[in-house]
């Protein structure tokens, strides 16, 4: 069992924060006195950490009464990012994780909590964080929360994707090509055929990031397809592919790849298409 400690006065001990128009202090306690107040705080166990939680009330620690909550909350999100820590790190972010998506705390101090559970959440949280994709004003810090994670964020991304719109929708797609999902190659595949030219650019490029031999027929299709403005950006997400299934070691599937964007490119305004193509093709 945790024993009780006094929140408050571990926070009053940090120094105060720099006021504008005066000399800074450059703010903060030293590395020693900053490690015992983290281990203060941890010894009280998630009691503890909700009830320094809660006192964050904006989403960038700003103003004397956020500054101190915020700089040791975040303390302890590195402390519980080191090696052999994994427990405490567990307690951590679930509860942080347990103040989400509610009307309290403020979307201010969400937002605050989000970024710290980029810095030390994992698998434990992706669900909770997949839940959150839908709220206004923390669905973006939640999107690149599960980014940073990774593990287990694509499933959760999928999900919402479903009843996405806007630009909401866009950066779900995004997302998926910055995590390299290949479990996703089927549902940007589908993307890539919206009515929507800036979903379906969306989903190309992700493809592109995949890089698997099954991005290319729908990222060659789609340039086939496409005129003017979008055809010349399906036409760079092509040659991505092709770069990136090198870099990969799929060359012969590179090779395809450039092969039928010159197939899909005979027109004279399009030289450069196939020229970049057959300078991937020769350095394979």
């Amino acid at each position: 069992m945790k024993k009780q400690i006094n929140v408050t006065a571990i926070v009053d001990k940090l120094p105060d924060a720099d006021r504008p128009g005066t000399e800074s202090k450059f703010t903060g306690p030293s590395p020693d006195e900053a490690k015992k107040l983290v281990g203060s705080v941890l010894s009280g166990g998630r009691e503890a950490i909700l009830e320094l939680a809660e006192m964050i009330r904006d989403a960038n620690g700003k103003g004397e009464k956020n500054f101190k909550p915020g700089y040791l909350l975040h303390a302890i999100a590195l402390r519980v990012g080191d090696k052999g820590r994994d427990k405490e790190r567990l307690v951590f972010t679930g509860a942080l994780a347990s103040l989400l998506g509610g009307a309290n705390p403020p979307p201010g101090a969400q937002e605050y909590l989000l970024r710290e559970l980029q810095c030390a959440g994992g698998p434990e949280v992706v669900k909770t964080l997949g839940g959150l994709l839908e709220k206004p004003g923390i669905w973006e810090h939640a999107l690149t929360a599960l980014v940073s994670i990774e593990t287990g964020a694509g499933e959760q991304l999928r999900k919402a994707l479903v009843g996405a719109k806007g630009r909401r929708r866009l950066a779900i797609l995004q997302a998926l090509g910055s995590l390299r999902d290949t479990d996703s190659t089927a549902t940007l595949a589908s993307a890539t055929e919206d009515k929507d030219e800036n979903t379906r650019l969306a989903a190309a490029r992700s493809l592109a990031r995949i890089a698997t031999p099954a991005c290319i027929e729908p990222v060659i299709k789609a340039a086939q397809k496409a005129k003017a403005w979008e055809k010349i950006q399906l036409n760079k997400a092509g040659l991505l592919l092709a770069e990136n299934l090198s870099s990969a070691g799929n060359k012969d599937k590179a090779r395809e790849t450039c092969n039928l964007l010159i197939t899909a490119n005979p027109q004279e305004d399009a030289l450069y298409v196939r020229e970049a193509a057959g300078r991937i093709i020769a350095g394979l």
